[in-house]
């Protein structure tokens, strides 16, 4: 099998687990929040990696554009989904419910470098402060536009 069908494997693996998981009307709700802080914040992010040549794609064959692998996009977009409907309300929860994401992403990040469709030169402390910002950025953004768009209150 070719390399560049892993991430169309991983993102239906993330698209099935969000169908089984996630109600229609949630998903409904939460994807323009997955949208913004999962793929266009990855799309970002690998675009800076892409030009910085501190990281990027490789084997993605037809599904990439300049640096940047199409699938990851989509793939992060639905984590995300998943992430903010299972993020918990309570102060001392969504903390650890955010580095438990940290954690997994950094395992995550590792494992497509050890599959060849990633290339850096930092396995820890490059992905882990990256993570670190993005996940930060994301639940905090994810509160207050929440808060904007459905009026809730902060939590």
């Amino acid at each position: 099998m070719p390399k560049f069908l892993l991430y169309p494997i991983f993102t239906t693996v993330f698209a099935l687990i969000l169908i089984v998981n996630v109600p229609k009307i949630e998903i409904r709700r939460l994807s323009i929040y997955g949208i913004i802080f999962g793929g266009i914040m990855d799309a970002m992010v690998h675009f800076f990696g892409y030009v910085t040549g501190l990281f990027a794609w490789t084997n993605y064959g037809p599904f990439g554009f300049i640096g940047v692998h199409i699938f990851a996009d989509v793939t992060w977009s639905i984590f995300f989904i998943l992430y903010f409907y299972f993020l918990p309300l309570q102060k001392p929860l969504n903390y650890l419910f955010a580095c438990a994401g940290i954690f997994f992403s950094v395992l995550y990040y590792n494992l497509v470098i050890d599959m060849g469709i990633l290339k850096t030169e930092s396995r820890i402390l490059l992905p882990l402060l990256g993570f670190v910002v993005w996940f930060s950025l994301a639940t905090w953004g994810f509160y207050k536009l929440n808060a904007y768009i459905e009026g809730y209150s902060k939590p």
